[in-house]
């Protein structure tokens, strides 16, 4: 699904959009970085299942944890990649956002097995942004994301 609606093209382009009006034309790893970055803080259980606890029952500690771990993953990616990692926060905003405000709407599938799932693929997905640090544009991660879904869809089925 992912391929079909070219989700790394849509981050590779707001990255673009990004690099140009930040004024880091100059900079060559910009989009990467800010690709890569977005991928590595939005994909995972904690941004999931800490946008659901916070929409249902306002418990956003789960979120506290992961804005400290996510802070010092930027930091760090900011080092080695640049300044386009920084930018990270505009995703993760969105991303975990969407979540939180329709979280009661899918509480009702999110069961013990949808969570694992969520972790599994979350966990291949970190892998994934990984390689694609060492190689680049090896995986597009982004064209991926759908299966976050799928991962609680499967779950709910099965």
């Amino acid at each position: 699904m992912g391929e079909l609606i070219n989700i790394d093209n849509w981050f590779e382009r707001f990255g673009v959009w990004l690099r140009d009006r930040s004024g880091n034309q100059g900079d060559s790893l910009f989009v990467d970085a800010f690709v890569s970055a977005s991928l590595t803080v939005c994909v995972g259980a904690m941004a999931v299942i800490g946008a659901i606890q916070d929409g249902i029952s306002g418990d956003h500690n789960t979120l506290y944890a992961k804005a400290m771990l996510d802070f010092v993953i930027i930091i760090m990616m900011t080092a080695s990649l640049g300044k386009g990692c920084i930018f990270s926060e505009i995703p993760v905003f969105i991303f975990q956002g969407v979540i939180t405000v329709f979280a009661r709407v899918i509480a009702p599938v999110m069961t013990e097995a949808a969570v694992s799932n969520i972790s599994l693929v979350g966990n291949v997905l970190i892998f994934c942004v990984g390689i694609n640090l060492i190689l680049p544009k090896t995986i597009r991660v982004a064209n991926v994301l759908p299966s976050i879904v799928m991962a609680v869809i499967f779950a709910f089925i099965w």
